[in-house]
């Protein structure tokens, strides 16, 4: 199906055909050298090579706050340089409702979950074949949100084999 197609198809459904979200181990955390609210975070996807991403946490959680949890990747969202590093996925977080300044922020942790897995929406299986990448605004226009705590995207809760993920400090609001 090409993007054109997928593109019209119900909300759900388009994020199931354009999406891959991984839960991913924190393995290493360090302070990027050239930005002082950033993090170079390696990850174990569950598969042989570890994966980098660059985030922007470092204001909500220290170091230690993150190494040894599983946390959700957008694992095929295109790959971006953050000040001449390299950041391979976004990891997930929960924002309170109406926060445009970005002054709030849960990390999405998944322990429950084992690392390889791939979250979708209720009634969706992971895609069979590899997903071309996403680009951010792609991804962004099928907005996840918070709802009681549990993580959904156009009424619809995200997860795998009955578990799903869920928020716990912003129970109703927003993910990027």
């Amino acid at each position: 199906m090409d993007i054109a197609a997928i593109d019209k198809l119900p909300l759900a459904e388009r994020f199931s055909k354009r999406v891959i979200l991984k839960v991913s181990k924190i393995e290493k955390v360090e302070q990027h050298p050239g930005g002082t609210m950033l993090y170079i975070i390696s990850l174990n996807t569950g598969e042989e090579e570890p994966r980098q991403i660059v985030s922007s946490i470092v204001p909500y959680y220290k170091p230690e706050e993150l190494l040894g949890h599983n946390i959700v990747l957008v694992y095929n969202l295109k790959p971006a340089n953050f000040r001449g590093v390299r950041s391979n996925g976004m990891l997930l977080a929960a924002m309170r409702a109406g926060d445009e300044n970005h002054e709030t922020c849960e990390v999405l942790f998944a322990d429950n979950f084992q690392v390889g897995t791939v979250l979708e929406p209720e009634g969706f299986e992971p895609p069979q074949e590899e997903l071309c990448y996403v680009k951010p605004d792609k991804f962004f226009d099928m907005p996840l949100t918070t709802k009681g705590g549990y993580v959904e995207l156009d009424g619809k809760k995200i997860g795998a084999g009955g578990e799903f993920l869920m928020a716990h400090v912003y129970t109703d609001g927003i993910v990027g």
